[in-house]
Parts: C-alpha cells; sequence; structure tokens
C-alpha cells in the first residue's frame, strides 16, 4: 500500500469545504492505503492563538475528524506535537532549505501581510511541513493547489539530503482533488471558503445547527437573471449546485435540469435540507465523541504511539547520516 499523509490545522471551525475537498476523501483512502492523519498544532503557533483555545480547538478537530469518519483503528490519526520527532528533523532540514527559495513562498507573503507580528516560524513554515512529510517516507500528499509549491519544496530539499548524505527520503507526490476540491464562500463566490473569511455567513460549519445553516443559505448571494445553471458567468449559483451536487449525489446536469423554470428561493430552501441531513450523521456522532473528551485524548495517544515508532526510526537514521554523535545508553 501507498502511504498517504495529510495534516489539518487546529485553529477555527472545520466547514463544509473542508469536507467536501479533503476529509471526506480521507475517510475513502483509510481503506485503500496507509493513511497518516495529524492536526498541525505547532504549525498553528505561527497564527498566535491563545493557550486554552488552541487546546481546546486541537479536541474540537479531533472529534470533528473522527466524527467524519476517520477510524484510529483503520489510520494513524495524531496530534503533530506529541511526537517531538518533527521539530527536530525541521531543524536538521532548515539547513538544506535555502533563504531565497523561502522568501519566494507566496503564502508566507500573503500571511505575512496580514500580521502585525511576523515570526521567524512563518517563515520557516514550510520547513516544518517538509519534515512532517518526510518523517514518515509519505509517497502521497493530499493537499489543495495552493501547497503545491510547499510540495515542492518538500521534494527540492528531500533531493539535497539524498544526494549529499545518501538516499534516505521518498519524493512525494501531490494528490489533487479534482471534482468538488473547490467550494467557495456563500457570500463571495470569487473567494474559497474559508475559516477566516470575513463573513462567518459565507462558511457553512460540519456541526452547525439546522437552524444555522438554513440562515446561511437563505442569505447566500446569488447571480443576475433567474437560469438555475452552473456557468462561469453564474460563480454563485454554480457554486450552490456544486455543494447541491455533492450533498444529494445527483450530478449537476441533472440538477439543472430539475430546476429549469424554478427560482432562486427553490434551490435555496432544498440545498439547506439536503446540506442538514448531509451532515446529521456528522454533527450527531461528533455531540457523543465531545461527551467523552477522556476517549478522544485516548485515541490520540494511540495515534501518536503508532506516529512515533515510525518518526523515531527516520530520525534515528538521518541522525546518523548527517553526522551527529549518538547518545551514550545507560
Amino acid at each position: 500500500m501507498a502511504r498517504v499523509l495529510s495534516g489539518i490545522q487546529p485553529t477555527g471551525d472545520k466547514h463544509i469545504g473542508n469536507y467536501i475537498g479533503a476529509i471526506r476523501h480521507w475517510v475513502v483512502d483509510q481503506d485503500v492505503d496507509d493513511c497518516f492523519f495529524f492536526i498541525v498544532d505547532l504549525h498553528a503557533l505561527t497564527a498566535h492563538p491563545g493557550p486554552a483555545e488552541l487546546r481546546e480547538s486541537t479536541l474540537r478537530v479531533a472529534a470533528v475528524l473522527m466524527a467524519c469518519g476517520l477510524d484510529p483503528d483503520r489510520c494513524t490519526l495524531w496530534v503533530q506535537s506529541h511526537v517531538h520527532e518533527h521539530a527536530e528533523l525541521a531543524w536538521v532540514l532548515s539547513n538544506l532549505a535555502a533563504f531565497g527559495e523561502l522568501s519566494r513562498m507566496t503564502q508566507f507573503k500573503d500571511k505575512s501581510a496580514r500580521q502585525q507580528l511576523v515570526g521567524a516560524g512563518l517563515f520557516t513554515y514550510p520547513v516544518l511541513q517538509a519534515a512532517d512529510i518526510l518523517l514518515y517516507r509519505t509517497d502521497r500528499v493530499p493537499v489543495g493547489e495552493d501547497q503545491r509549491q510547499h510540495l515542492e519544496l518538500t521534494r527540492d530539499v528531500a533531493q539535497r539530503f539524498n544526494g549529499r548524505f545518501g538516499e534516505t527520503f521518498v519524493l512525494p507526490e501531490a494528490a489533487i482533488p479534482k471534482v468538488g476540491a473547490r467550494i467557495m464562500d456563500l457570500q463571495d463566490p470569487t473567494a474559497k471558503m474559508s475559516t477566516s473569511a470575513e463573513s462567518p455567513q459565507g462558511t457553512i460549519n460540519i456541526v452547525d445547527p439546522p437552524d444555522d445553516i438554513r440562515k446561511k443559505v437563505r442569505v447566500a448571494v446569488t447571480d443576475s437573471g433567474r437560469e438555475i445553471v452552473a456557468r462561469e458567468d453564474k460563480p454563485a449559483i454554480a457554486n450552490l449546485l456544486t455543494i447541491m451536487s455533492v450533498a444529494t449525489g445527483r450530478p449537476i446536469p441533472d440538477l439543472e435540469a430539475a430546476y429549469e423554470g424554478k427560482g432562486y428561493g427553490d434551490l435555496k430552501g432544498d440545498l439547506a435540507e439536503a446540506v442538514i441531513e448531509y451532515l446529521r450523521p456528522i454533527r450527531e456522532r461528533y455531540e457523543e465523541l465531545m461527551a467523552d473528551p477522556e476517549e478522544i485524548s485516548r485515541l490520540l495517544e494511540v495515534g501518536a504511539g503508532k506516529a512515533q515508532k515510525v518518526a523515531a526510526e527516520v530520525l534515528a537514521e538521518v541522525y546518523e547520516r548527517v553526522g551527529l554523535l549518538p547518545r551514550r545508553q545507560a
């Protein structure tokens, strides 16, 4: 089996775009490949979250992932900071990542422009990401198009290490979902749905109560005209149809035919109920999990143990290859 790895930020409520574009694919992958999924709390520090907020959101995201179908018995699921090898390998790799290529990372330019304090961690974020991937000799990384540049840097750093110290790391390939990979903001259909969006009304969270979903869909922006079709000149309606297609399993052409002659209100009403039903099993399972946070922590500890067995072996090999003196065993 191929080894698949991907991470998710703990900050912010996870939304239906996260589920459609990534998490639901992870659920399928865990029955096909050797899957490693983790919550990237070390990466989250670059956004300067509050301590209590970070701890609570990490637990909530773990519950969301399990509620969506990630099974600790069928995949390896853990919290990044619980495996110290991530940070240690990142330091080694930071000596092989060039300052110039890090300064050209488009995400650094974008995020640094929106922060008052731009920490060095934000600048070296892609190096820690490279360590995350290479530490598990990953074959395939499910990523969005916006992460492709970071994955290319990971491959470049791995090739430099292999060329200098001998074959050690696998060169990972990107796996970018094609269908439903980009769910757009309900208030700004030109922007990808995001936890950091200016208007929370544009984002349907995975565990939103039914009434919140109905309200958000009801006030979703629409395009001029009345035609319910997925065209480039109708990005808002195309986005609603994309969500409807995923939630109902019906192809977009079938939906266009079904809503011929109907109004936007008809589409929105049906869409809200379809999304509520689509997310209902996840929301119910999430509430069950959050009622027992100790069990969530236990399952994460099991995952950390599984991940660390792999990580420790790879890091030991890296330390030996770069010439670090091994600690004498008592």
